[in-house]
């Protein structure tokens, strides 16, 4: 071989491989596998457990349709205003796009953030078949709690972290399906030192196997979970050519984890205004160790919507915010709530005209099990 062709092919091989890998035929299994969305199954698998699978999961999401998402849809098009901005931020939030498509189903870009990882979504290329119908059912239960209470326990999701299956992935795209969305595409992300984004290139894969060599089981899993901790998901109204994007990043959001390691709040920086959303947050932005973040969200923050884990009154100027209560508010089901801080966001509830809710739950409940809603905006 000449040694102009070879070195030719050489580049082209270098190229190849630093080029963002798209994990199309990933995407589309794991969409008609778990999340049920009518498409053509590859061979190989198991369509009987699919069947059972997606026939229980309908009955799951047809019960969140009718209780949940048709009266959530009618009332949050009247309450959220035409003209926020269309980059979403949500915040101690792993993949709900169930909730976030309910509340903003015309975003343009969505990000969430939370302690949970994306997951290796070659998984689902390595089905084992003794064990394929367990996972899947599995998360079928994590899914029948999340469209009950409206929330996940962290708990919860740290189990479904030793599965093969990318859990996060499989959420969102339940998400979309359930919204009438489909999936476009999906890589695999992280963040630079400078908060922008670097696409998993085949490099990036290669060096990923190599840190799991060896490794089995749920160890393997998530070591790999943690691996492909982030992803970018684009997706599209059935029927539709413009795209929306999602991002997941996982990330410590405490001041001393931010410190050490500021990447989300450069990337976070780069977004400018945005709106937002947060729920059973464990009441984290009432923290003193969570300042920073908060103070990051705040400063570019226009619109947001929460439970009662949204930002206290005594973190916000009046002069710039004002808050909207909806529903019951008599305290807080969770132990890391402060009493401070229940018994302002009690006082603010009873002080304001009593503003119903159509539906169940909106992240924690309040004490009693009373649904309830606020909203923070600026004047």
């Amino acid at each position: 071989m000449k040694p102009v062709l070879l070195l030719l092919l050489v580049l082209i091989a270098h190229v190849a491989r630093a080029q963002p890998v798209e994990f199309t035929q990933e995407l589309k299994v794991l969409s008609a596998v778990a999340a049920c969305d009518g498409s053509a199954l590859p061979p190989g698998v198991d369509a009987a457990a699919v069947k059972r699978h997606c026939d229980a999961l309908e009955k799951i999401m047809a019960g969140y349709e009718k209780d949940w998402a048709r009266p959530a849809r009618t009332f949050f098009a009247e309450l959220v205003p035409k003209d926020v901005p269309k980059t979403v931020v949500y915040p101690f939030g792993g993949a709900d796009l169930l909730t976030a498509l309910t509340v903003y189903p015309d975003l343009q870009e969505l990000t969430s953030i939370s302690l949970e990882a994306g997951g290796d979504p070659r998984s689902i290329m390595r089905i084992d078949p003794e064990t394929f119908e367990k996972h899947l059912a599995l998360h079928r239960k994590f899914i029948g709690k999340l469209v009950f209470w409206n929330h996940s326990r962290t708990l919860d999701l740290a189990l479904l972290k030793g599965t093969p299956f990318p859990s996060q992935m499989i959420f969102a795209l339940v998400g979309l399906h359930a919204h009438g969305y489909e999936p476009v595409g999906l890589k695999a992300i992280r963040l630079d030192a400078d908060g922008s984004i670097h696409y998993f290139t085949q490099a990036d894969l290669d060096q990923a196997d190599k840190q799991a060599a060896g490794l089995k089981g749920s160890v393997k899993n998530r070591k790999l979970n943690d691996l492909f901790a982030g992803y970018e998901l684009t997706f599209r109204k059935k029927g539709a050519t413009t795209t929306q994007v999602y991002r997941h990043f996982q990330a410590n959001l405490d001041n001393d984890h931010l410190a050490a390691d500021p990447r989300i709040l450069k990337h976070l920086e780069k977004k400018g205004r945005i709106a937002a959303i947060t729920k059973a947050a464990s009441y984290l932005l009432w923290w003193g160790n969570f300042k920073t973040f908060r103070d990051q969200l705040l400063s570019q923050m226009v619109w947001m919507v929460s439970d009662s884990t949204g930002p206290l009154a005594r973190d916000l100027d009046p002069k710039v915010w004002e808050q909207v209560t909806y529903g019951t508010f008599k305290g807080a089901s969770l132990a890391t709530a402060n009493r401070e801080g229940q018994k302002a966001f009690a006082e603010m509830w009873a002080a304001q005209p009593q503003r119903p809710l159509p539906f169940r739950y909106f992240g924690y409940p309040s004490k009693g099990l009373k649904t309830h809603l606020l909203v923070t905006r600026r004047r």
